[in-house]
């Protein structure tokens, strides 16, 4: 199945099925961080493991510029927002899509994508991602269909490159925007990355406690 519509650019919209190696111990790559090569190991995108005001950015390795920025939206619900945007902006008319996870099941999840250009409203979406990270069973589908646009391996046998226990494939199908499945593929890892406690948290548990205390009074 072809998808024609670039996200990032069509530059990234290959007329073939696409390979796409993700690694965390190759040489360089610091902790919370992710390579992103072809199967002969050229590096192609990567991704900054340390934040900035709640964002963060994914390189593109050709360029050295960062190609998008990724920002998580606080919220107290337990629906994950990010907010995605092209390169280090933060302003909305660079907001390329939204994303949020609308279940979690075990060790499965699922997640909805919106893109900006699209003005979907809220319970509808372009894109949907079902699976476990951390088993490497992700797959992500066009819209609400069972058209698998691109899907997580452990494994690779044509890979030309070290393996180790760390790194995995994403399988992309020709014609989908494979800088666009890469950044989705960021955000899961961010998600899944030991949590930092939030600043404003030490106060909200105090106010907590003084009206506990003002009631028992």
């Amino acid at each position: 199945m072809e998808y024609h519509n670039p996200i990032m650019g069509p530059q990234y919209c290959l007329p073939y099925a696409t390979d796409l190696v993700f690694s965390k111990t190759i040489a360089g790559v610091r902790h919370g961080e992710l390579a992103v090569t072809d199967v002969n190991g050229k590096p192609l995108f990567w991704f900054d493991g340390s934040s900035k005001d709640n964002m963060w950015f994914l390189v593109d390795a050709n360029s050295s510029s960062p190609l998008i920025s990724l920002k998580r939206k606080k919220s107290w619900s337990c629906h994950d927002r990010w907010q995605v945007f092209r390169g280090a902006s933060k302003k909305k008319r660079d907001l390329l899509f939204k994303l949020k996870r609308s279940s979690s099941f075990g060790f499965n999840t699922l997640w909805r994508v919106n893109l900006a250009a699209n003005k979907t409203i809220e319970n509808k979406y372009d894109f949907k991602i079902k699976g476990g990270y951390k088993k490497r069973s992700i797959k992500i589908y066009k819209g609400d269909t069972s058209i698998v646009v691109a899907q997580m391996r452990k494994e690779h046998k044509f890979v030309n490159l070290p393996w180790d226990k760390h790194a995995f494939v994403v399988n992309i199908n020709p014609y989908t925007d494979h800088a666009f499945i890469v950044s989705l593929v960021v955000i899961l890892h961010l998600h899944h990355l030991p949590k930092e406690v939030d600043s404003s948290m030490p106060e909200v548990i105090d106010a907590i406690a003084q009206v506990l205390q003002a009631a028992s009074s």
